[in-house]
């Protein structure tokens, strides 16, 4: 039987490559010739292949062995997309382990049957998929006793590629066989790879993440830091404009005023930055009245222009209409970024207009709003960066005029929210002009509450109990003074326990928690407070405003948050709304 095997693989070695010669080589280069070239394209878009090794490792297990020098002697010829094969020997399934685990880059095993026991190579076949784990490696089982290893069985039964008997194993055949051996091989290659760079991904993705949640915790944190000393700041304000002052004292306090309102808008732009990065800033699109907001966006710089003799216009279209919808807050803000930066380049007796439009659209309006101004101008090589991430004109404007260099990165970022789009055209030493365009809807103007548009009275929470529960002694100080001119009643603690402490809660009409304090933080207090089944108002103060925080008090039994600094009229309002 053994001599038999061994003639019939060399007369099929020599059919192919002598016998017949004009006819069969034919047919071989013709029909294999053929199917080769075509695998050969597919095999070409598969980028599984670059993982291959310049030489791929067969491992030829067989106890015959003249069968391994005849095997050895095929494919000596054998390659695939040039590269060629390293063979490795075992004469028993035994040697196999050993070589098994001591070559782990083995793509192929061409396996015998029978060796040391009638199921050896099936035995081994077992040890590679279920102790070793090796589902990479291709199996291609070949036979010279059938009657062992039933095809039809094996193929069911174990985890092969392929089943070859000896007698028909024909140079071809073992060569096609082989080659879709090593494609799925290659094909395994190319899966781990793309899993281990999607691993990457996710790791890459879950460092980025904790990265984005380190920088939301420190910029809550330096929100609260800022925030507070600010709502003292704003409260100060705001007690000092109800005293008789001179008329040098109101000038200062409206300085003090609008400094006060430029650093907290450096703080919201860098909140606005830290959102915006991590894709969590949303619109908020209501109906608004746009000459109102134009009005009151210049409103904010008319003093500073007086004060340095600009010529300050503002040029509403003809056409342009009342009500319309959109994000009307970020639509003022870019256009504070805008005439921030002009009336900061602009020089003494210099001039700045601001020219609103609004065409019609099928869907609404398109504003186009410009800010121009006869300044410094910026360098041509320098105007494609100025919307850049903290990019100025140069080192020298950053030194001279300040600024974080966030506001027109920012204005760009909530443009494209928005649907629109921004752009600048400028001349060095003969100004600048900032434009925008930004789509907008129909609106509406909203039915008014006449009762809710008269003015506030001086009493308007007479007879009410709040508490208050605050740690910072500033704050608690300008609270206490606001909401006792209305004729409340007001309590004030340092941090949560104290009001619970105290039983005071059970009669109050409102009680106000900020967010941040020692001991028990204004969440912790709420969830008390609940549990003690007190049914009023529970509203938040917070500085840090980052919607974890919103979501938090919320979430915690809370009705409403609101963010330093907090004046008087939206104070008094906000309690008012809430009972």
């Amino acid at each position: 039987m053994r001599n038999w095997l061994i003639r019939q693989l060399l007369l099929n070695f020599c059919y192919t490559r002598q016998g017949c010669k004009a006819v069969v080589e034919f047919n071989c280069h013709h029909r294999w010739g053929r199917l080769l070239n075509n695998n050969e394209a597919v095999l070409t878009s598969v980028s599984g292949d670059a993982f291959l090794p310049e030489r791929i490792v067969l491992l030829v297990v067989d106890d015959d062995e003249a069968v391994l020098q005849v095997t050895r002697l095929v494919l000596s010829r054998f390659r695939y997309k040039s590269r060629s094969l390293e063979i490795l020997e075992a004469s028993s399934a035994a040697q196999a382990k050993a070589t098994l685990a001591l070559r782990p880059d083995i793509a192929v095993i061409l396996l015998d049957v029978v060796m040391e026991s009638d199921d050896a190579g099936l035995r081994l076949v077992e040890h590679i998929r279920h102790e070793l784990n090796n589902h990479h490696v291709r199996i291609l089982l070949r036979t010279g006793q059938a009657g062992y290893a039933p095809e039809r069985q094996v193929v069911q039964d174990y985890d092969i590629n392929d089943y070859l008997v000896k007698s028909d194993a024909t140079q071809s055949r073992l060569f096609l066989s082989l080659t879709a051996a090593i494609r799925s091989f290659s094909d395994i290659l190319r899966a781990e790879e793309l899993a281990r760079r999607i691993a990457e991904a996710e790791h890459q993705r879950q460092l980025a993440d904790r990265a984005s949640l380190a920088k939301t915790d420190f910029l809550a944190h330096m929100s609260h830091e800022i925030r507070t000393p600010l709502n003292g700041i704003a409260g100060i304000v705001e007690l000092l404009d109800d005293t008789g002052l001179s008329s040098e004292q109101a000038e200062l306090l409206r300085d003090l005023r609008y400094v006060s309102s430029a650093l907290l808008g450096i703080v919201n732009d860098v909140l606005d930055v830290a959102k915006i990065e991590a894709g969590k800033l949303e619109l908020n699109v209501h109906d608004f009245h746009l000459p109102q907001l134009l009005e009151k966006v210049a409103a904010i710089f008319v003093v500073g222009m007086q004060q340095k003799a600009i010529r300050f216009q503002v040029e509403q279209g003809n056409d342009l209409p009342q009500w319309v919808r959109g994000d009307a807050q970020r639509i003022q803000q870019i256009l504070i970024n805008y005439l921030s930066n002009a009336y900061k380049f602009t020089p003494q007796g210099g001039r700045i207009t601001l020219r609103v439009s609004c065409v019609v659209t099928a869907d609404g309006y398109e504003l186009i709003a410009e800010v121009d101004d006869n300044g410094k101008g910026i360098r041509a090589e320098r105007l494609a960066d100025i919307f850049n991430a903290y990019e100025q004109e140069s080192a020298q404007t950053a030194s001279h005029y300040g600024g974080t260099g966030l506001g027109l990165s920012l204005s760009r970022s909530l443009a494209m929210l928005m649907s629109g789009c921004v752009g600048a055209d400028s001349e060095s030493g003969h100004g600048s002009r900032f434009w925008l365009r930004v789509p907008l809807e129909r609106g509406e103007a909203p039915v008014v509450d006449e009762a809710a548009a008269d003015p506030l009275a001086a009493d308007a929470l007479a007879g009410w109990v709040i508490l208050i529960s605050e740690d910072d002694p500033t704050s608690q100080k300008i609270i206490r003074k606001i909401l006792e001119q209305q004729g409340a009643r007001v309590e004030v603690f340092a941090d949560g326990q104290q009001l619970l402490d105290s039983g005071l809660y059970h009669t109050a009409d409102v009680i106000v928690l900020d967010y941040h304090m020692p001991v028990l933080d204004g969440p912790s207090t709420a969830r008390r407070l609940r549990e003690l089944d007190y049914q009023g108002p529970l509203l938040a103060l917070t500085a840090g405003i980052v919607d974890s925080e919103r979501e938090a008090c919320l979430q915690a039994g809370m009705n409403d948050v609101q963010g330093k600094p907090l004046d008087k009229q939206r104070l008094i309002n906000w309690l008012l709304n809430a009972r």
